[in-house]
């Protein structure tokens, strides 16, 4: 399959899934948490390795190492830093949103980012964002995050994307903007960062 068929079956799908996520799942309250606290401490028994019923086993204890710190819940790791140059999503003539590519070194984890600009949000046009990370090696769309009707903006960051070596990657914007004069209900665009490879 060549890259462009790809894209497109990749975008169709990103297109499907912010159609169809329930607007409840945009609500920051029912979003998932992630907490950076204190490794946790791992028992080992001899019930769970299988030895079970030996006398004289001592537990051991195993501490797990700890993720790198996020800057917030849910979101990417405090070290994270731009990577490529910045791409700009076009709404009506104007820039709507900067779309760039970031890494963090700790995680070794690549993200797509998009910033709605102050000179579209002033138009309360209401949009819908898909984040994610283009994988232009393999031609897929990996780390997808929807926003319904710009829930958690102005900044949007897609899920972290695991880095591996010899692929490219590329931040990737969705939107779905909704103007009331509008013929068909909604304008649809799609921005893509330029190519950083790992």
């Amino acid at each position: 399959m060549d890259r462009l068929a790809a894209h497109v079956i990749a975008t169709a799908a990103l297109t499907v899934t912010l159609a169809t996520v329930p607007v409840l799942f945009a609500d920051a309250s029912h979003a998932a948490t992630t907490s950076a606290t204190a490794a946790p401490q791992v028992q080992s028994t001899a019930a769970q390795t299988g030895r079970a019923g030996q006398v004289g086993q001592t537990p051991v204890t195993v501490t797990v190492p700890e993720r790198p710190r996020l800057l917030f819940s849910g979101g990417p790791c405090a070290d994270v830093h731009q990577v490529g140059p910045t791409a700009h999503e076009i709404y009506d003539g104007m820039v709507s949103f900067s779309v760039k590519e970031f890494y963090s070194p700790a995680c070794h984890d690549f993200y797509g980012y998009s910033f709605a600009w102050l000179q579209f949000r002033k138009l309360h046009v209401r949009y819908d964002v898909g984040m994610a990370v283009y994988d232009a090696t393999h031609d897929s769309i990996d780390g997808a995050r929807t926003y319904i009707g710009g829930a958690g903006g102005p900044d949007y960051w897609s899920a972290p994307v695991a880095a591996a070596k010899g692929t490219c990657y590329q931040a990737e914007g969705h939107y779905f903007y909704y103007p009331p004069n509008s013929p068909y209900g909604f304008v649809e665009g799609d921005t893509l960062s330029p190519k950083v490879c790992d």
